[in-house]
């Protein structure tokens, strides 16, 4: 559509922001999910390494919270 709507009601951008946001929070669990599986199997090393990519997604949250409040009170 040339006005940037989707047929949701919001600008392809919106949608975009909260799918990615959507997506970077199920990323954050299943991080932690295989943190915790990781010392299950005796890998710290592993755990440390899943648990610092969880953080990186969570500042990449941050971002796209802040982005998309930006957007929706343009609206």
């Amino acid at each position: 559509m040339s006005d940037g709507q989707q047929t949701y009601g919001v600008s392809n951008l919106e949608y975009d922001l909260i799918t990615t946001l959507s997506n970077t929070l199920q990323g954050m669990e299943t991080l932690e999910k295989y943190a915790k599986d990781a010392e299950q199997a005796g890998d710290p090393e592993c755990a440390t390494i899943f648990r610092t990519l969880r953080e990186n997604n969570r500042a990449s949250a941050q971002q796209l919270r802040s982005a998309l409040g930006r957007h929706l009170n343009q609206g």
